[in-house]
């Protein structure tokens, strides 16, 4: 296999991958609205899944229609020696996607050091604690309710937090960012990330983020109206001690999004909604999927590739 093949390869996976991501981002842009207002008629925990879903669609299909249709139909109907010659559009594509990736991943990396820092300096300069049965980090620095780290989380509390709230709603709150822990809520962030999208989704992460906090709020309390009552307790007196500034875009605060919202659902509930039917929609998508992967496809996205490189 020569260089030059190899090269040609390589920009046509990543000319495929922005046209794919392209395309799915404008989708999502121009359906934002109504994809918001149908996650509304979710579960909490559900509508957290299916924006989360949404966000990371773009990337996750182009990397799909690289690694499943671009290089076999490349590597099955390209003979090695052809000679043509890359288009502008498609250097232009992969220019653009090498950009886009480079920047995903500096801003993931940029947001790892900044948890890992937070991390380490709440280890030397804080006291490892049972709190309301778990491991905490209780620090001195003010007003903090957090949940740090990516892939073992650490739950960081301070002082002032812990002198403030009765034991029931400290019991509360930790339950509420063990939820984020479960759920695995900073590791979504790190994958949005590394999810780049060529426009902004931005009301699409917004949307996930008021759902995970609706859903880590469900979990915690489990449908105990005490709980309830205690965690929109803890919420309003950590809310008056000041929110707690953020570090890092990996770091899940206690009083997260839309606190108002948040309050007025834990004193007052909301009308019961229907879950997803994911088993469904899983075997929907893996028939599709079978549909797709067919050697006349192969060779569609074949010629489609001699007409990019033109």
């Amino acid at each position: 296999m020569t260089a030059s093949y190899v090269l040609k390869l390589a920009c046509f996976s990543l000319a495929t991958f922005f046209a794919v991501s392209f395309a799915a981002s404008v989708l999502l842009t121009l359906l934002s609205s109504w994809a918001i207002r149908f996650a509304q008629r979710m579960q909490a925990r559900t509508a957290a899944r299916f924006l989360f879903a949404l966000r990371i669609a773009p990337a996750a299909l182009g990397i799909f229609a690289v690694f499943g249709l671009c290089i076999p139909s490349y590597l099955w109907f390209e003979p090695e020696a052809a000679a043509e010659q890359l288009g502008a559009v498609c250097i232009a594509a992969s220019i653009a996607t090498v950009v886009l990736w480079t920047r995903a991943v500096l801003s993931a990396g940029r947001a790892l050091l900044k948890s890992h820092r937070l991390l380490q300096s709440s280890r030397f300069a804080g006291e490892t604690k049972i709190v309301a049965g778990e491991p905490a980090l209780v620090v001195r620095t003010a007003r903090t309710t957090v949940l740090a780290g990516v892939f073992r989380p650490v739950l960081i509390l301070s002082r002032d937090v812990l002198e403030t709230l009765s034991p029931e709603q400290v019991e509360a709150a930790v339950r509420h960012e063990r939820s984020h822990s479960i759920s695995r809520d900073n590791l979504k962030r790190l994958a949005i990330l590394l999810a780049p999208a060529f426009l902004p989704l931005a009301r699409i992460e917004k949307a996930w983020r008021r759902y995970a906090e609706w859903a880590a709020d469900d979990l915690a309390v489990a449908e105990d109206r005490p709980r309830s009552l205690a965690l929109a307790e803890a919420l309003v007196r950590v809310a008056r001690l000041g929110a707690h500034t953020e570090v890092s875009p990996l770091v899940t605060s206690l009083l997260g999004e839309d606190l108002e919202a948040r309050v007025d659902r834990l004193l007052n509930g909301e009308p019961p909604r229907q879950p997803l039917p994911w088993k469904s929609l899983a075997l929907a998508m893996l028939a599709a999927t079978a549909i797709l992967l067919r050697p006349s496809t192969f060779d569609l996205v074949h010629r489609a590739l001699e007409t990019l490189i033109h």
